[in-house]
């Protein structure tokens, strides 16, 4: 999840793992790394369009694991060096220029807000039909191009 208090917006991702392991099976790409890919694409897409080429993403994320921490940090890498079949690499490192891996006990804002917004996030997006009074406050902080939502991709 991506959140900037100066432009007011939230970019998330949400992954069905029943759905994506049915649809990709058990060796499909890890949900984490696709989920990743999905928040950086549409934070480099908001950062072009505020033509933001003096502005840095500074990405923190929460520790979930020595392997796993290595593990994203790797895939963090190489789509600084590859990119995505949506976003160049170039354009990945002209503000993505670092991760941090923080614990829960360090007390990071930035980890608070999002622990706040994911169970509403996650509560819609498994059932639409459902009241979710939490998101929908949410639904106007989320990032829109066009007056469509791109804040937050479903997947798949």
């Amino acid at each position: 999840m991506t959140w900037s208090q100066e432009h007011d917006y939230i970019i998330a991702s949400a992954i069905d793992k029943a759905a994506h392991t049915k649809q990709y099976g058990k060796l499909g790409s890890d949900v984490y790394d696709i989920a990743f890919t999905f928040v950086l694409e549409r934070s480099v897409f908001f950062l072009d369009e505020q033509h933001a080429g003096d502005k840095r993403l500074h990405i923190i994320i929460e520790k979930r694991g020595k392997k796993e921490d290595s593990a994203l940090q790797k895939h963090f890498q190489q789509l600084c060096t590859r990119g995505t079949g949506y976003v160049s690499p170039e354009r990945i490192r002209a503000y993505a220029t670092d991760i941090e891996f923080k614990a829960k006990m360090e007390d990071v804002n930035e980890l608070q807000l999002a622990d706040l917004t994911a169970c509403p996030i996650a509560r819609y997006v498994m059932d639409l039909t459902r009241a979710n009074p939490a998101s929908d406050v949410l639904e106007s902080k989320f990032y829109k191009k066009g007056g469509k939502r791109y804040g937050l991709k479903v997947f798949p």
